[in-house]
């Protein structure tokens, strides 16, 4: 019994191993788009943060968000 039960731990973590992962942004604050609401907008808006700048940074993240970067290796 105790090698069936081995195997049904090993079978369920090969399972979870071949799920996507949520990304960071998704893990944090629920999606990238409430990221940008909740941290870059308000900085932006403050004067904080550089709005020509950030318009790239979040695009380039937002590349990486969507093509799931964070799964690769």
């Amino acid at each position: 019994m105790a090698g069936i039960r081995a195997l049904q731990k090993r079978m369920a973590r090969l399972e979870d191993a071949g799920k996507p992962r949520p990304s960071p942004f998704t893990v944090l604050y629920g999606s990238f788009d409430a990221w940008v609401e909740q941290d870059v907008l308000p900085g932006v808006e403050s004067g904080a943060l550089a709005a020509d700048d950030m318009v790239e940074l979040v695009a380039a993240l937002r590349g990486w968000e969507t093509g799931g970067v964070w799964n690769a290796g």
